[in-house]
């Protein structure tokens, strides 16, 4: 094994250590409050699920049009299941409902490669963007359109910029147009709030360990040619992370919410994967 596969499995282990403290937390702040085991034990088992499908897509080739197709489809499907007092972000599968952008936008982030642009990846940003603003979904909008923002500076140049640039001010102002009455769900949005309420301590090993697990990916991931996807997933984990800070919006592993425990490990293998163009 080569240094650089060496560093790169002790990325993989570090994130896989760090996001199941916080799933494990996450799941003891729940069971602690009285939920039943039916809920708190999914997000562990979304873990375990996640992990796996990591190691299984970070040994295959990835090309870029199909994940773009996939996540525009299954964005798209959202309009299609019944949705909540006008809110259409989720995939229902009898009990259980998969927000579809936590899921799938970790992986898009991580499609291109900054030696090859594609200009098929700057137009399925702008549809993801459309369909995060028509959903509405304010903080993934936000987080995804930010971490693309940077990419894109990164991968394309100032150019590129110009042009994406109003196009992501454009879905965010429809998305705060668009009105999002849901009201939060205390082991959703306000887990932090619950572990604090039970232990001061668990809420700030909590945080530490989202927080840790959210910038891994920046400060731990070694291979130079794709330090700029994973600086943008990292951003997009972190904005994701802090959401809760100034709205409702889910705390992603630490709360209930499978499609986050799926996505950000579906972030990683897309940064392992190989593109069509890469030798074997």
């Amino acid at each position: 094994m080569t240094s650089a596969n060496t560093r790169q499995l002790q990325f993989a282990i570090a994130f896989g250590v760090l996001s199941f403290i916080t799933v494990a937390l996450g799941a003891l702040t729940m069971q602690q409050a009285g939920l039943s085991a039916g809920l708190w034990l999914r997000n562990p088992v979304a873990w375990l699920i996640g992990g796996g499908l990591c190691f299984g897509l970070s040994r295959v080739r990835l090309p870029l049009l199909p994940q773009l197709v996939v996540a525009l489809v299954l964005l798209g499907l959202c309009f299609v299941f019944p949705g909540q007092d006008g809110v259409h972000r989720w995939l229902a599968f009898g009990p259980v409902q998969l927000n579809a952008a936590a899921l799938i936008l970790p992986l898009v982030l991580t499609a291109t490669r900054p030696d090859r642009p594609s200009p098929l990846w700057l137009i399925g940003l702008g549809l993801i963007a459309a369909c995060l603003a028509w959903q509405p979904d304010r903080s993934q909008l936000l987080a995804f359109g930010v971490a693309a923002l940077v990419l894109i500076a990164q991968t394309y140049g100032p150019r590129a910029l110009l042009w994406a640039a109003p196009v992501a001010a454009l879905a965010l102002g429809l998305c705060l147009w668009r009105a999002d009455p849901l009201q939060p769900v205390a082991h959703v949005e306000g887990v932090i709030h619950m572990a604090a309420a039970q232990s001061p301590l668990l809420a700030i090993g909590l945080s530490a360990a989202l927080a840790l697990t959210a910038l891994s990916p920046l400060w731990l991931w070694p291979d130079a040619s794709r330090r700029p996807q994973a600086f943008a997933l990292s951003l997009y984990f972190a904005l994701s992370a802090v959401a809760w800070l100034y709205g409702a919006y889910p705390v992603p592993l630490a709360g209930y919410g499978l499609s986050f425990v799926l996505g950000w490990w579906l972030g990683v293998a897309g940064l392992f994967a190989k593109s069509p163009t890469q030798s074997a």
